[in-house]
């Protein structure tokens, strides 16, 4: 059987006290794990823990600033889901360099607004860091031996869709995955270029024989979806149910 422990990513079962059950490999890497989920949490943040994190909610996505080995201060996306009395936690780290490049983006625009000349001085630096940006905001992440996930994050505009697929592509050919979860609970909007694009690349790895599955939609991106009808592929609504769903087929093969 596959475990929830060997997943890439931090994972915790919790119970309705949120004691820790169980963890994965990774979240042991990341946090210092005690008896109880709530020790992982900010203070600021404990009270978001007790509102949202029970039964009562039987799957929700929240943030929460949690303690880490390496920061006291860092913001993960964490995706509940509730069986019974017992909680399945999957904790995403929000990339913080995505933030840290937004802001000298900013910064960037600010400065070569004021003289031509700084405008081409800063030309360069400003394409690469849009560029790493863009590169930032669809990693590519091994989930097991065939299957990856792609968590999106910002707004999806064409071009940016065009840096991120290259190395989607390479990873898939690379890797010979056969499943592909593309993640999209940190997207804002979504251009009607940047949904052909996603079509396009959708296309292209169905053809590499590779399966593509949409996790985490809005209610106003299903809308959009099926009025341009550019993205055809299966979609669920929670990334854990998507990956407990792969895993029992990958045990009943």
């Amino acid at each position: 059987m596959v475990s929830g422990k060997f997943l890439p990513l931090p994972y915790f079962l919790l119970d309705e006290e949120l004691a820790i059950l169980d963890y994965s490999r990774s979240a042991s890497d990341i946090f210092l794990i005690g008896d109880n989920f709530i020790t992982l949490v900010d203070e600021e943040s404990r009270q978001k823990v007790s509102q949202y994190i029970q039964p009562d909610f039987s799957e929700i996505e929240i943030e929460l600033n949690m303690k880490t080995k390496y920061d006291p201060l860092a913001v993960f996306g964490i995706s509940v889901k509730w069986e019974g009395n017992k909680a399945h936690i999957l904790c995403v780290e929000k990339t913080k360099e995505v933030d840290n490049l937004s802001g000298q983006l900013i910064k960037l625009r600010s400065r070569l607004s004021d003289t031509d000349f700084e405008l081409l001085e800063k030309k360069e630096e400003l394409e690469d860091a849009i560029e790493r940006i863009h590169k930032l905001s669809g990693p590519f992440i091994p989930l097991y031996a065939e299957a990856g996930l792609v968590p999106l994050f910002g707004d999806l505009q064409a071009d940016k869709l065009r840096v991120i697929e290259e190395n989607i592509l390479y990873r898939i050919d690379e890797g010979d995955y056969e499943q592909v979860f593309f993640d999209f609970h940190a997207v804002g909007e979504i251009t009607d270029e940047g949904k052909k694009q996603l079509g396009q690349l959708f296309e292209t790895i169905q053809l590499m024989g590779t399966k593509t599955m949409i996790v985490g939609l809005s209610p106003s991106q299903v809308r959009g979806f099926k009025s341009k009808g550019t993205v055809k592929a299966p979609s669920m609504a929670s990334l854990k149910q998507a990956i407990s769903e792969y895993i029992k087929k990958q045990n009943h093969k």
